[in-house]
């Protein structure tokens, strides 16, 4: 117990427990096991965490962790570093999308997940928590005993955060699929219309080089000169 109350003691321990778990093991087991498709998605919802566990944690240990408004300088410097984290997922999936599909559509896509992933999970988060707490107290008598009801109600929401993502990635995706295929169907029955055309073009130089051939043969033989045919196709019997 000893250990304990010293641990607890020690100062700023909800955010080195935070940093510890959220950002170096849980990344660290992501890439070692090459899941890094996860890890991109993983990052964007670091701000949705924070958020959460600031608000149903003990305040003593979790107060400073990340703050929607903060006036200190740990808590400043916390609550930033977490919103880089999430920038930089939101960037790195921009770019991954832009590798399949066009440069409006990823624009798109990262203003999107950048709505999800500050104002969703800080404003919205805390609307939803505040509401559900205040509802749940109001209406039932069930002692929520560490906050575990916010707890719940708050993976909720993320897990919704994530579904919202997931189809709007789905959605944006399905349209530069279209775009792409109309593209190609284009550019096909515009080579097959091109085709079409210099088969054409081809047929009529041929057919105006026979009769360009015709009128010199009737040119050259004409009721004038032919006796000399006759002669001609008499010698080549």
């Amino acid at each position: 117990m000893d250990l304990v109350n010293l641990c607890l003691k020690i100062p700023n321990l909800g955010i080195l427990l935070y940093y510890l778990i959220f950002v170096v093991i849980i990344p660290y087991i992501l890439v070692y096991a090459n899941l890094l498709h996860i890890l991109k998605f993983y990052m964007p919802i670091m701000v949705a965490l924070a958020h959460l566990i600031t608000r149903v944690g003990d305040p003593s240990i979790f107060e400073s962790l990340y703050q929607l408004n903060p006036t200190e300088f740990v808590p400043f410097l916390s609550s930033n570093f977490i919103n880089i984290f999430t920038i930089f997922g939101i960037l790195w999936q921009c770019i991954e999308f832009s590798r399949k599909y066009s440069l409006t559509n990823s624009i798109i896509y990262g203003i999107l997940i950048f709505l999800i992933a500050l104002p969703f999970a800080r404003i919205g988060l805390k609307f939803v928590l505040d509401h559900t707490d205040t509802y749940l107290k109001e209406k039932t008598d069930i002692d929520y005993k560490y906050n575990w009801h916010l707890m719940v109600v708050g993976l909720l929401y993320i897990i919704f955060i994530l579904g919202i993502q997931a189809i709007l990635m789905t959605l944006i995706g399905f349209s530069g699929e279209f775009k792409v295929n109309t593209a190609n169907g284009n550019n096909s029955n515009n080579n097959k219309l091109e085709a079409e055309i210099n088969k054409l073009e081809n047929r009529n130089i041929g057919n105006n080089n026979n009769n360009n051939n015709t009128k010199k043969f009737l040119k050259k033989f004409t009721l004038s000169n032919i006796g000399n045919f006759n002669k001609r196709l008499r010698k080549n019997k």
